[in-house]
């Protein structure tokens, strides 16, 4: 039987049913190319020296205002995420001193500047270029105007470098000389100056596409980082008159600071030790006083720290709570010399 056998009404039924069965068939192709079609930058996110671009997403939710504010967050993570990693750390590690034996060492003068906490700068806030919603997930391109960071950093580190040019424009000595002792309150006051601007200096280096050291100092600059770090290592601290001279030595070198016999500063500290056992394990606690003694003998200030050490034996919990206790101790005194007006 052909189809122009068939009676009329029934004719018109099936014609009906083929028509709505391909209009359904293009209708589902098109709506599932419009969604799974996605914008160009959520794979390759605009690329230019002036921003820095991130992409986001999140699952599409019911409230989509809160789908976009979570694929922004993400956004942003990613823009942070390709600044991580620029960032090179320096490492620095804890140097083993034995004091009374004339084989002092010094750590770099970087550990001195990691132990200083620095201000931040204001980080410039990223905004949404373009949003795009998925059946399934929505995007977000997030940007950050690099060059604005730049030039604030750039400002902030011309700031620091005055500050140090001032206060070095009143050392006694020029470089390469002997620091004066007299110097002393100067040259503490100058290791958050540059610590501060080392900080700046690494974040500049985040954002900058110089291909050129980004913030590089000035030569008075350097010659005055090199005096800073003659004066560190001249001056020194004396702590072999103490009940605890390796491990507040071991301290001072984490910090920067110089150990050494006959030193400009005199250490001394009075402490005490009691204990108690819990499930097998000793707990000791050391309780005392740090005295910092300056060029002409005088006390020029002192330090209360308390600390505690866990160890399964008496004399490995002792040494443990000898070695918090000095590391305590000596931070609050090099947090006292470089907040110093």
């Amino acid at each position: 039987m052909t189809a122009s056998a068939l009676p009329t009404p029934y004719r018109w039924t099936l014609l009906t049913s083929i028509l709505l069965s391909l209009t359904g068939c293009l209708g589902s192709a098109n709506k599932s190319s419009q969604e799974d079609t996605l914008p160009s930058w959520v794979s390759s996110p605009p690329q230019d020296s002036r921003h820095l671009y991130g992409v986001g997403s999140a699952p599409r939710i019911e409230n989509l205002a809160l789908a976009f504010t979570q694929a922004e967050q993400s956004g942003n993570v990613h823009i942070a995420q390709q600044l991580r990693t620029k960032v090179s750390q320096i490492n620095t590690q804890d140097t083993q001193v034995r004091s009374g034996q004339g084989n002092e060492q010094v750590s770099k003068i970087e550990t001195a500047y990691t132990q200083v906490t620095t201000s931040p700068i204001e980080l410039e806030q990223a905004i949404n270029e373009q949003r795009f919603a998925g059946r399934n997930y929505v995007y977000a391109l997030q940007s950050i105007d690099r060059s604005r960071m730049v030039s604030k950093l750039k400002s902030a580190i011309q700031d620091t470098d005055d500050k140090i040019r001032s206060l070095a424009s009143s050392l006694s000595t020029q470089q390469n000389q002997r620091p004066a002792d007299q110097d002393w309150q100067t040259y503490m006051q100058l290791i958050p100056y540059f610590a501060q601007r080392q900080s700046y200096q690494e974040e500049l280096s985040l954002y900058s596409t110089q291909r050129t050291m980004a913030g590089e100092a000035d030569a008075d600059i350097q010659n005055t980082e090199q005096q800073l770090s003659l004066a560190l290592s001249t001056y020194g601290f004396d702590a072999s008159g103490t009940d605890q001279a390796d491990t507040i030595a071991s301290a001072l070198s984490h910090f920067g600071l110089t150990p050494k016999r006959g030193s400009l500063f005199t250490l001394n500290s009075r402490t005490s030790q009691h204990h108690e056992t819990q499930g097998g394990r000793f707990y000791v606690f050391e309780d005392g006083t740090l005295e910092l003694f300056g060029p002409t003998g005088t006390r020029l200030a002192s330090w209360t720290a308390s600390a505690r050490g866990i160890a399964k034996n008496l004399t490995s919990a002792q040494e443990k709570a000898t070695q918090n206790w000095s590391k305590q101790a000596v931070e609050a005194m090099f947090t006292w010399l470089t907040r110093l007006d």
